[in-house]
């Protein structure tokens, strides 16, 4: 009953931007323009509301805060002396400005009720990719036009959402009991089972390696966690003898490194090193504060390096040569310092500690062969994700200033905004405690 009062009409917008955000962790793995249009509710809610927009404020001061926006200047800045177009800039300067959204986002997810139902928001998501694409995989739903191992999304998305479920389903079966701790296992094997057995894409598969680790060393003894690396390592066995998705996938990228030391440079790892090898070419010629923002899709439609391709490239599929063949060594200094200050950040927290490990590193690892952060799908993924850990953060800040000042209303798992502007519509809501 109290939800239905929270969301109701007479609802306070703290109540509205919890549903929002909710929302925006259900429907990002399913619609790009459902979860655009939670995300302008989510944020223009916050905005709209004074004591965030004074927990805002606070967050200017922190220094992973700084370092999105030093990154995002960099961005805007850097546009003066590039030659790339006006069209290209804007491109370039739209895909930096989703690291404006951590900020505001961090100020809607304080509240630890947000968190763990945006957590399960998400894993409903995933429950419902995993089904039509196992499904799909086994010969069921063929009036359906997709693909088992790009949904919603495409597969490198898709990969790395599904084993970062796996992850979350492991790690709340661990601190869960009876029946809770089942359903969880059971869905981090179901997501298991989606990523090694139906889905082809090989940075799924990195990605699942690499968590697994994470979550092994995060939650055993050394002596438990060579055991458990060693049962991670007998399972990727046993996928790849008995999974022909996985065999084809990984030899194929096998035969393309033979191909490649042969000459035959035409292939998908081929390309790739291709465009890291121009990007390197670019960064070359002005070493510390590179070629400007959008100057490498500029410079490869200008000099076609590969002849025969015809595509609008943005990037060289490595957020890292991106970012050192435009913005340079200053530039790829501000990012390593953005993901070093979320690093520092993420030490800090408690509940969420673990989670945000678990998303930084692999998130940093993979930007050596896509550009991730610059995608809008996975980098999205990673503000949303890191904006919910770092919540934790100002919830502790806010504790600590409520226990100072000696307000008895501050409680770790109450939204105290929300029940603070709903006890000033008590003029509408008579009667109603909110629990």
């Amino acid at each position: 009953m109290a939800y239905l009062i929270r969301w109701s009409p007479f609802a306070p917008i703290a109540a509205w931007v919890q549903l929002f955000l909710i929302g925006t962790l259900l429907l990002f793995p399913i619609s790009s323009t459902a979860k655009s249009v939670c995300l302008a509710l989510s944020v223009g809610t916050i905005l709209f509301t004074p004591d965030f927009l004074r927990d805002l404020k606070t967050l200017l001061a922190t220094s992973w805060c700084k370092a999105a926006l030093l990154l995002f200047g960099i961005a805007v800045i850097f546009c003066w002396w590039s030659p790339a177009t006006f069209a290209q800039k804007a491109v370039g300067i739209e895909k930096y400005s989703k690291l404006l959204y951590l900020p505001i986002l961090v100020v809607g997810f304080q509240n630890a009720t947000t968190r763990r139902l945006s957590l399960h928001a998400f894993l409903v998501a995933m429950i419902i990719t995993c089904a039509l694409s196992i499904f799909k995989f086994h010969g069921y739903l063929q009036f359906l036009t997709l693909n088992p191992d790009n949904v919603f999304r495409n597969h490198i998305m898709t990969g790395f959402m599904v084993a970062f479920a796996a992850y979350i389903s492991f790690l709340f079966s661990y601190r869960n009991q009876k029946r809770a701790r089942l359903t969880y296992g059971l869905l981090g094997l179901i997501f298991t089972y989606q990523t090694l057995f139906v889905s082809g894409s090989r940075t799924g598969y990195v990605i699942y390696l690499l968590i697994m680790m994470i979550l092994v060393l995060q939650l055993c003894t050394w002596r438990q966690a060579i055991a458990g690396i060693l049962i991670i390592g007998t399972l990727f066995s046993v996928s790849y003898f008995t999974s022909s998705v996985m065999k084809t996938r990984v030899n194929g990228i096998a035969q393309q490194i033979k191909e490649y030391k042969n000459n035959q440079k035409d292939t998908d790892l081929g390309l790739r090193l291709q465009f890291h090898n121009y990007a390197h070419k670019l960064f070359n010629k002005h070493p510390i504060l590179g070629n400007g923002t959008a100057s490498f899709t500029y410079y490869f439609n200008k000099e076609k390096p590969i002849a025969f391709w015809t595509w609008n490239l943005l990037e060289p599929h490595s957020q890292y040569w991106l970012v050192a063949s435009e913005f340079g060594i200053l530039g790829l200094g501000a990012l390593l310092y953005f993901f070093f200050c979320c690093i520092q950040a993420s030490r800090k927290l408690n509940e969420m500690k673990f989670l945000a490990f678990a998303m930084i590193i692999p998130f940093m690892i993979g930007n050596l062969s896509d550009s991730l952060l610059f995608y809008s799908g996975s980098g999205y993924f990673f503000i949303f994700f890191m904006a919910l850990f770092l919540g934790e953060e100002l919830e502790i800040k806010n504790e600590k200033k409520c226990a100072s000042i000696d307000v008895p209303l501050c409680k770790p798992d109450v939204d105290l905004k929300t029940e603070q502007l709903i006890s000033r519509s008590s003029n509408q809501l008579p009667d109603v405690v909110v629990h």
